[in-house]
């Protein structure tokens, strides 16, 4: 530092060439000081009773930091097993509604499939949707393509279903027999409309097909 314009207590090699003085009093003084300090903690650290002390307190001072790292590291490793716990327990119970939910699903199915089989002797509904959905959609008024389209369907009907039989009804003919009823498409014009409609048997499913012109 600076004292009345001029450096005090610093070494001659930190001071710019163009500010060094000649060391004075209070200098030397300083220098003095720092001297005996340093000295002085050479001879306590040089001391024997004092390397033991200085020992002592190091090896005491890590076992306080040991404590406290291993007193951290437990703290740390707690929150870790609590997080692992949670996730264990929450995903344990979702998998338990998951399979819960599935349960409940089998059952219920299981439920409308016995109904199913005892209304329609073994067939569920889902079967009889089947059989009657693609000549259903031509029921009501159509043109005679249309009507041509519904018996192909039904001749693939009779063919791969053979313990559900159909019968075609027109023009004061009944007819059940594949061929004769793909001979019946001849009579048919496809720019004219005809009605349709549907009888069912005992179980749901399609038996009959009247066709009248309309």
């Amino acid at each position: 530092m600076k004292k009345n314009g001029q450096y005090v207590g610093v070494d001659e090699k930190y001071i710019p060439e163009e500010e060094k003085y000649v060391d004075n009093s209070v200098n030397s003084e300083i220098k003095d000081l720092v001297n005996d300090g340093i000295k002085s903690t050479k001879n306590y650290v040089s001391d024997k009773d004092n390397q033991e002390k200085i020992k002592n307190t190091g090896r005491k001072g890590l076992k306080i930091l040991k404590g406290v790292g291993i007193g951290y590291l437990i703290f740390i490793g707690l929150i870790i097993l609590m997080v692992i716990v949670t996730f264990v327990i929450v995903f344990s119970n979702f998998f338990k509604m998951d399979r819960q939910s599935d349960k409940l699903f089998n059952e219920v199915t299981n439920i409308i499939d016995k109904v199913d089989d005892s209304n329609n002797s073994g067939h569920s509904s889902y079967d009889i949707s089947s059989f009657n959905n693609d000549l259903e959609i031509y029921q009501g008024t159509k043109y005679g393509s249309s009507v041509l389209q519904l018996l192909d369907n039904v001749v693939t009907k009779i063919k791969k279903n053979s313990t559900h039989p159909i019968t075609v009804v027109y023009d004061k003919q009944t007819i059940s027999n594949t061929n004769d009823i793909v001979s019946l498409k001849k009579e048919f014009d496809t720019t004219a409309k005809y009605e349709i409609s549907f009888d069912y048997d005992s179980e749901g499913f399609i038996n009959s097909v009247t066709i009248v012109n309309y």
